[in-house]
């Protein structure tokens, strides 16, 4: 089972930016891809993706998310880990 650090920035009430650490939050980013919903997949030098920014938070769905995790054999998210966005 995996550890889930989600950070949110809220303006005015509203998620304005998310990210979601899928390792240890210091470990760095050595490149980047933009995808589809306004998500940045962050990968380290070996090539595993450790996090994925959330540039438009209230528009993301668990099952975007899911996917993306699927595609890079990662464990999926449960609605609970994702439950700060989806209130919103």
């Amino acid at each position: 089972m995996r550890d889930v650090d989600l950070r949110i920035s809220f303006r005015n009430g509203l998620p304005r930016l998310g990210y979601l650490y899928l390792s240890d939050p210091k470990e760095k980013s050595a490149r980047s891809r933009r995808v589809e919903l306004g998500m940045v997949l962050d990968f380290n030098k070996g090539g595993k993706l450790i996090g994925i920014e959330l540039l438009a938070p209230q528009k993301i769905t668990l099952e975007a998310i899911n996917k993306i995790l699927e595609e890079y054999r990662q464990e999926p998210l449960k609605e609970s880990d994702l439950a700060p966005i989806l209130a919103a």
